[in-house]
């Protein structure tokens, strides 16, 4: 089983996508800041991280530094972030759960490097 690591305060995104992540098999670990979010990818293994861009304190992009740095292999999805702004993939708001489950499947099966 996979760990992932969903970073938002956003309660219909933590509701919406919390639920299908588990029903799906992963272990899903929620942050409500960037920098926590740093802060448990330090501590703990997860193959992917979710971030929304509308988090408070750090800023998203600047986590996203910060985690390729500190654990380059982990997987980062920006949810609501323009493509071709940070090392990640990102995904357009309103953010469509099943697209975003499929994203997570195909990278759970491979390397992904481009942009939905």
């Amino acid at each position: 089983m996979s760990n992932i690591l969903l970073c938002t305060q956003n309660p219909l995104l933590i509701k919406g996508l919390y639920g299908i992540l588990r029903d799906e098999g992963y272990n899903v670990d929620l942050s409500d800041y960037p920098a926590r979010a740093v802060q448990q990818i330090i501590k703990n293994s997860y193959e992917a991280v979710i971030i929304d861009s509308q988090a408070f304190g750090m800023p998203a992009e600047d986590a996203v530094k910060v985690i390729k740095t500190v654990a380059p292999d982990v997987k980062v999805i920006l949810v609501g972030y323009p493509e071709d702004e940070t090392d990640s993939l990102s995904i357009k708001v309103p953010v469509d759960l099943e697209i975003l489950r499929d994203l997570v499947q195909s990278m759970h099966k491979s390397s992904i490097t481009s942009h939905i």
